[in-house]
C-alpha cells in the first residue's frame, strides 16, 4: 500500500474481501489508516467493523491507535466535533473500550471544542475504570486551563495528580504546570503586584516537588517555608523546567536591573560548569529571553553584545556544548538595536548573522522593516521590503505592522510605486563616511564574522543615512533568488494578495488607520492593468 494511489488502495481492499480472506487485524489497521488520510470515515469504520467481527482482540495497540488518529482527524471544518463524537460513539458500540491513546484522543477533542464539563467526565469515567492516567493526559487538561483561564483547574489537576501517585516525581508533569500558569499569565492583563504574586506561585508548585538549591543559587527563589534539607530530598529539575522557571522569573518580575543581575550569576555559574545550570544552555531559549528582556530597555541593551559575545565563546566543559546564536537570536538582538534608534549597530548584526552563514528569516526581515520604518528610514523600508521578497518570504501582518509606522506615508507609497515601475534610482543612498555609528562597529573579519565587542552605543544612536544598506540589501536580493526571479507585475500581484489576507485581521487588532491600508493597497489596481497591457506577447 505504500506505492499505491488511493484508488488502488480501495480497490486492493475490496478485492481482498470479494475473494473472502482471512486477513489478519495488523493488515486491516492498515488499510483503516490510510481511509482515514483519505478523509473516508466511512470506509475506516467499514474496516473497524471487519476488524471486531472476525473476534479480533481489540485491546491490541495497532488498533487502539488506529481508532486514535481515526478521532484526532478533521472530516469536518464547522461541524467537526459532533462528527468525531458520532464515530466515538459507534466504536463504543463495536465493543470497543478505549485505552490511554484513546482517552487522550477523546479528551483533546473536548478540550478543543471547548467543551470542558465532558473532558472532565472522560478523565474520571478513566479513573473509576482502572484506566491510568499519563503525563499527556494530565498536560491535555492543563491546555483546557489554559484556554478557560482557569488557574483553579491547575490547582485541581495537580491533586488529581497527587492521588494517581503522577506526582511528585515526575519532571515532565511539573514543567507542564508551570508552563500552564505562565502561559494563563502572559494571557490575563497583570500589573507589577500581580505579576510577581503568579510568580510566587509559580514558586510554590515548583517547591512542591523539586530541589529548590538551583534557584537559590541564581537568587530567584523566594521563601517558601522549606528548609535546605528538606529542599534537597526533592528531585532535580530538568533543564528544561529549570530553564522556564528562570524566564518566569524574567517575564513576571522583569525589571531591567534584577535580570541583569540574573544574568551575571547564571553566566558565572555557566563558567563553573554547574551540574544543574549548564545543561540549560544547550538550546538558545535562555540566552534569546536574556537578550529581548535586557534588550528593551536603554539602561541594560549594552548587554546584549556580551550575551552574544558569551554564546561564541568556546564551551567550558566537552559534556555540555553552549548553543550558537540563531537566527532568533540575531533577529532580537538586531530588533534591541532599531528599537534604540541604533540604525548602523542593527545593520551590523544582520551581516554578522549573514557571515555565520544564517540566512534571514520571515521575523528577521520585519525586524528590519520595522526598524526603518521606526527610524522614518523610507529608502531603507523599501530595499528590506525588497530584500525579502527576493529571498522567497512575502508579507504578513506584522510587514503591515510596521508600514503603520511610517509617519510619511505617501512618501512611502511613492517610493514603492517607483519600485514596481522598476525606477529604483534614486533610492539607494551612498554611504556616508561620517556616520558616527558606521564608525563605531568594528569592521568584519576574514572569516566574515566581525566584531561584537564595539556594538556599544556611540554617539546620539542616530547617524545619517544607512552606511551599510547597500551591501545587506543586495546580498538580500541575491539570497534564494531564482535566475530568471519575477517580474514586477507577479510581485505586485503577490504583494497585493499578502495586504488582502493581512489588513483585515490587523485593522481590527490594532484599530488602524484604513484609509492608509486602503490606499497601500488601492494603488496596485491600475498600475498591475498598465504592466500586463505592456507586456510583450511570447509564443506558447
Amino acid at each position: 500500500m505504500r506505492h499505491s494511489d488511493n484508488h488502488q488502495t480501495r480497490v486492493l481492499y475490496e478485492v481482498l474481501l470479494s475473494a473472502r480472506l482471512d486477513i489478519h487485524p495488523h493488515t486491516l489497521t492498515h488499510f483503516m489508516d490510510r481511509f482515514t488520510l483519505m478523509g473516508r470515515p466511512d470506509l475506516s469504520m467499514h474496516v473497524l467493523r471487519k476488524i471486531t467481527s472476525c473476534g479480533a482482540n481489540v485491546s491490541y495497540e495497532t488498533v487502539q491507535f488506529s481508532c486514535m488518529k481515526l478521532l484526532r482527524t478533521r472530516f469536518h471544518e464547522i461541524e467537526w466535533y459532533k462528527v468525531q463524537s458520532h464515530l466515538l460513539t459507534e466504536m463504543l458500540e463495536l465493543g470497543l473500550r478505549p485505552g490511554i491513546p484513546m482517552l487522550n484522543a477523546m479528551i483533546l477533542n473536548a478540550i478543543e471544542a471547548g467543551d470542558y464539563q465532558t473532558a472532565l467526565a472522560m478523565f474520571e469515567t478513566a479513573r473509576i475504570h482502572g484506566i491510568r492516567r499519563d503525563t499527556i493526559t494530565y498536560s491535555i487538561l492543563l491546555k483546557g486551563a489554559v484556554q478557560n483561564l482557569d488557574e483553579a483547574l491547575v490547582e485541581r489537576i495537580m491533586h488529581m495528580a497527587e492521588e494517581d501517585g503522577a506526582l511528585p516525581r515526575n519532571n515532565e508533569l511539573v514543567y507542564s504546570l508551570v508552563v500552564t500558569l505562565l502561559q494563563i499569565a502572559r494571557l490575563k492583563d497583570t500589573n507589577i503586584l500581580t505579576s510577581a504574586n503568579r510568580y510566587k506561585e509559580i514558586l510554590r508548585i515548583y517547591s512542591r516537588y523539586c530541589n529548590i538549591v538551583p534557584l537559590q543559587e541564581l537568587g530567584i527563589y523566594f521563601s517558601m517555608g522549606k528548609t535546605i534539607d528538606e529542599a534537597k530530598t526533592l528531585s532535580d529539575p530538568s533543564p528544561k523546567l529549570l530553564s522556564v522557571m528562570i524566564m518566569s522569573f524574567i517575564r513576571l518580575i522583569g525589571r531591567s536591573d534584577l535580570v541583569q543581575a540574573l544574568y551575571a550569576r547564571y553566566q558565572t555559574l555557566l563558567e563553573q560548569n554547574h551540574g544543574l545550570v549548564a545543561p540549560t544552555a544547550k538550546t538558545d531559549h535562555l540566552a534569546n529571553a536574556f537578550l529581548f528582556s535586557l534588550g528593551r530597555h536603554r539602561a541594560t541593551f549594552k548587554t546584549c553584545p556580551a550575551i552574544i559575545k558569551n554564546m561564541l565563546k568556546p564551551s567550558v566543559s566537552t559534556d555540555v556544548k553552549v548553543a550558537q546564536p540563531t537566527v532568533r537570536t540575531w533577529s532580537i538582538a538586531a530588533r534591541s538595536y532599531f528599537f534604540h534608534g541604533q540604525r548602523a549597530a542593527g545593520e551590523k548584526i544582520i551581516e554578522m548573522m549573514r557571515g555565520k552563514g544564517i540566512p534571514p528569516n520571515l521575523v528577521t526581515w520585519n525586524t528590519i522593516i520595522s526598524g526603518y520604518a521606526s527610524l522614518q528610514d523610507t529608502s531603507g523600508v523599501v530595499n528590506a521590503m525588497k530584500g525579502m521578497e527576493a529571498a522567497g518570504f512575502e508579507s504578513s501582518s506584522s510587514t503591515l505592522k510596521a508600514l503603520a509606522r511610517m509617519k510619511d506615508r505617501n512618501q512611502l507609497l511613492d517610493a514603492l510605486r517607483r519600485v514596481a515601475a522598476n525606477d529604483v534610482e534614486g533610492l539607494y543612498q551612498a554611504p556616508d563616511s561620517n556616520d558616527p555609528m558606521q564608525t563605531a562597529i568594528e569592521a568584519p573579519s576574514a572569516e566574515g564574522n566581525g566584531s561584537i565587542q564595539n556594538h556599544a552605543m556611540t554617539g546620539d544612536g542616530q547617524g545619517t543615512k544607512s552606511s551599510g544598506l547597500m551591501a545587506f540589501t543586495q546580498q538580500g536580493m541575491n539570497y534564494g533568488a531564482p535566475s530568471n526571479f519575477v517580474d514586477a507585475s507577479t510581485r505586485l500581484d503577490r504583494f497585493r494578495q499578502s495586504l488582502n489576507e493581512h489588513r483585515a485581521a490587523y485593522c481590527r487588532e490594532n484599530d488602524a488607520d484604513h484609509g492608509f491600508l486602503d490606499h497601500l493597497q488601492g494603488w496596485f489596481e491600475p498600475f498591475n492593468f498598465r504592466q500586463q497591457s505592456t507586456r510583450p506577447h511570447t509564443k506558447s
